[in-house]
């Protein structure tokens, strides 16, 4: 089944050369291009680095943060997957088209420059079976006017409460440097688990 887009989607390369986020997720979490400055400052406090990726000159974005909330409420937030319009950067649209426990599929819109085009995707979220303590989420693209995406968040008990471990790809196919893709999806995932923290601290019991 699919979701028909109605925000302006990205034209063909002769007509428009440049956008995402931004995580995702973008590129799918951030709303443009960003110096290493900007993104270091915005980062202050998250871990984020650039991951290699196989058969790819893109980098995946890797981030890791702690909050001060348990394993099961950190995931019960990861698994709403209809509301994650509600809080994660630049998202504009987050329908769940079919779901059975925690596998969905989800119908995403993200803006990106300056709300100026829309990536879309309709992807596939379910949890993980992992072994431990750990829990896992992860995001795959279906299909979509990006050339790839996955997303993965990786939830570890900690003495401080829950560790958050999330890295995101976003190819989204345009001619622009690698290396652009690259730094945009380091931002977007330290945007992403930041936007959770904020999240997890608007919940019932206080601070994250």
């Amino acid at each position: 089944m699919s979701y028909a887009a109605t925000p302006v989607r990205i034209a063909p390369v002769p007509i428009v050369l440049a956008a995402l986020l931004a995580s995702a997720w973008a590129l799918l979490l951030a709303p443009g291009i960003a110096s290493a400055a900007d993104a270091h400052e915005e980062n202050a406090g998250i871990f984020t680095a650039q991951v290699p990726t196989e058969g790819s000159n893109i980098a995946a974005g890797h981030a890791v943060i702690t909050v001060d909330k348990p394993v099961d409420e950190v995931l019960s937030v990861l698994l709403d997957y209809g509301n994650y319009v509600q809080f994660m950067p630049n998202f504009t649209k987050s329908k769940v088209l079919a779901q059975r426990g925690s596998k969905a599929m989800v119908y995403m819109e993200v803006s990106v420059a300056k709300g100026m085009y829309t990536l879309y995707g309709q992807l596939k979220l379910d949890e993980q079976a992992q072994e431990g303590e750990s829990r896992v989420v992860r995001g795959s693209l279906m299909d979509g006017n990006i050339n790839a995406f996955n997303a993965t968040f990786t939830l570890t008990p900690v003495a401080e409460g829950t560790e958050i471990d999330f890295k995101i790809y976003v190819d989204p196919d345009l001619p622009l440097p690698s290396a652009v893709f690259s730094r945009e999806n380091e931002r977007a995932a330290g945007r992403a688990v930041r936007a959770l923290r904020q999240r997890m601290a608007e919940a019932p019991g206080g601070a994250a």
